[in-house]
């Protein structure tokens, strides 16, 4: 009964994580011309998506005090305009329901004469940070949240970052966590975590950075669960 159990385990767990329509493209946002943008692709491209799955944006001054920006989307993406200086940015994409089915994974609650083999939600966070106050090495509250225990920005290529990630306000100790924040490189090799952490992860060259990390949570039995992935982006320059 367990090893049955075990298999069963293991086999929606690799269902879970292989969802290509589910959770393999990373969310994270980009500084623009006096804007920010949530991007939404992998290895560093980004791709078009409806832009009213981003919920809000949000940027933090130097004493980290929240400010809801407006956000105007557009054709595939979703943009804000930034009218006074920030150290970060926050961001929230619902990317709604999801079912797989034999015939696939589709985008949509209705699962009338689909064989439903997992269904669920998914959400997605991003976070940027743009300049270093000693207050962001703790959480700014988003419900799954990557955070930067030292300034990012000021690591070179090779350095290791010390990260915790965090559920609903406090370290979760399960999770899949990104080794390198290498934007160029495949961000979806992600290494299984446990424990409250300090993670580490390695900075890659110069440039653009990001970390991603994911986290299924169990809502009831084997077939429903819930998604959630967030990224920690930042960038690195020479000294």
């Amino acid at each position: 009964m367990k090893k049955g159990f075990a298999i069963m385990l293991v086999s929606l767990l690799f269902t879970v994580c292989s969802a290509a329509g589910v959770l393999a493209h990373d969310t994270w946002i980009i500084e623009e011309n006096g804007a920010v943008v949530v991007a939404v692709g992998h290895h560093g491209d980004t791709e078009a998506y409806e832009p009213e799955r981003v919920k809000d944006i949000v940027g933090y001054t130097d004493r980290l005090w929240p400010v809801s920006l407006e956000i105007e989307p557009q054709e595939g993406e979703s943009r804000a305009l930034v009218d006074e200086p920030f150290v970060a940015y926050t961001a929230f994409l619902d990317n709604e329901y999801w079912i797989q089915s034999s015939q696939g994974w589709k985008n949509q609650r209705e699962k009338s004469g689909l064989n439903v083999l997992v269904e669920g939600r998914s959400y997605k966070y991003a976070k940027h940070i743009s300049g270093w106050v000693d207050d962001l090495s703790g959480p700014l509250g988003q419900r799954f949240e990557i955070v930067a225990l030292e300034d990012p920005t000021a690591l070179e290529e090779g350095d290791k970052l010390p990260v915790q990630i965090y559920y609903e306000g406090v370290p979760l100790e399960k999770a899949r966590l990104s080794g390198s924040s290498n934007i160029k490189g495949d961000t979806h090799q992600l290494n299984e975590v446990e424990g409250r952490g300090p993670f580490h992860v390695t900075v890659g060259p110069e440039g653009p950075q990001l970390i991603t990390a994911k986290h299924v949570l169990q809502v009831e039995g084997e077939k429903k669960v819930a998604w959630f992935a967030a990224t920690l982006s930042f960038h690195t320059s020479v000294k």
